[in-house]
């Protein structure tokens, strides 16, 4: 007869913490929406934000920039690493010279990122951390006026528009910083 009591209570405590555990999940989801809100883009913010786990733990704005900036600081990471293959096989190619723009616009964006904006965001200056991710946005744009300049269709839009993106995110989230 103790052993069904034990058990018994044992279903009732792991029920009643994974109850705690589901309105914690849905508070953070209140949080994020609220959040995204104050952005440019909340169906984007929210789409960003909730695809990564962090954003579950995330108690303040500056959790939630934090997350947006090392999100798109990972994306652009990823797309440089992309762009830089595409360039490869196409080196001698007419189109060689519009993946090297490409290919530095990416790579000075991501190396802005990485040893400016990271940094600078962890002693408080969200100033320069915004001024960095602005540029970083540029990016995409840059690509995408490249192979405009010479009639053709990007073959890398999906990963210009993701720099973009992820970036606009960081820096609305950022903003929010400046004005506490």
């Amino acid at each position: 007869m103790a052993s069904v009591a034990t058990s018994l209570a044992m279903v009732f405590i792991v029920v009643v913490a994974m109850s705690y555990g589901l309105r914690a999940t849905h508070a953070d989801i209140n949080f994020i929406a609220r959040t995204c809100k104050k952005t440019n883009n909340f169906a984007l913010c929210m789409a960003v934000l909730r695809a990564n786990p962090k954003s579950a733990q995330a108690s303040t704005e500056h959790d939630l920039a934090s997350i947006a900036l090392q999100i798109a600081t990972d994306t652009i990471r990823k797309n440089v690493a992309a762009i830089c293959d595409l360039d490869y096989k196409h080196q001698g190619t007419p189109e060689a010279p519009v993946w090297h723009v490409c290919v530095k616009a990416h790579v000075l964006a991501a190396a802005d990122l990485i040893a400016g904006a990271g940094p600078s965001f962890h002693v408080g200056d969200y100033a320069d951390v915004l001024k960095i991710v602005s540029e970083a946005k540029g990016a995409g744009d840059t690509c995408e006026n490249a192979f405009k300049a010479i009639h053709k269709v990007s073959p890398v839009a999906d990963k210009d528009r993701q720099t973009t993106e992820r970036c606009g995110l960081a820096g609305d989230l950022i903003r929010l910083l400046l004005t506490k």
